[in-house]
């Protein structure tokens, strides 16, 4: 990953911890979106393209959304992960189209032949699920692991041949 996608990760973190702090003294009054799109099995990226251009084809669909959603959405990747920060969460369907169809645009990039799985988080829902001490990380790595029971809506993009 770049400088740029570092920072640009850092920026989506910080954030998100402003954004759960807040939510946590005012829970009724903030709202937001927040997307995971898990590229399933990483590991067949690798088989198919090898490390260093399943890498640069994971890259390409980062820059991808980042371009497709407004300046104040917020999208960072880790690994095979992508997050999408969304600060005031439209309607669920309007959401969930937007995302599906930006994730169907950004896989024209070769990354159609993975299964995507795309949750769709509306908070603060869950936002207080968890001790009022925890991270940004430790926020997603909760919501990931819990992504199905969670999730506002959940969508599966099959792999295409």
């Amino acid at each position: 990953m770049s400088l740029e996608d570092i920072e640009a990760r850092e920026k989506f973190l910080f954030t998100l911890e402003w954004l759960l702090a807040v939510t946590r003294r005012y829970s009724e009054e903030l709202h937001f979106g927040l997307a995971y799109i898990d590229y399933e099995t990483p590991r067949i990226l690798g088989e198919t393209y090898g490390a260093q251009k399943a890498a640069l084809k994971l890259d390409e669909v980062l820059h991808t959304l980042r371009k497709a959603f407004r300046k104040s959405d917020l999208v960072a990747r880790d690994g095979a992960d992508f997050w999408i920060l969304i600060p005031f969460a439209p309607a669920e369907e309007k959401l969930v189209d937007k995302i599906k169809y930006i994730i169907d645009t950004a896989s024209q990039s070769g990354l159609q032949i993975v299964e995507r799985d795309i949750s769709i988080f509306l908070l603060p829902n869950h936002a207080a699920d968890l001790d009022a001490n925890s991270s940004a990380l430790e926020f997603l790595a909760y919501l990931k692991k819990n992504h199905i029971a969670l999730s506002s809506q959940e969508l599966l993009l099959p792999a295409r041949e």
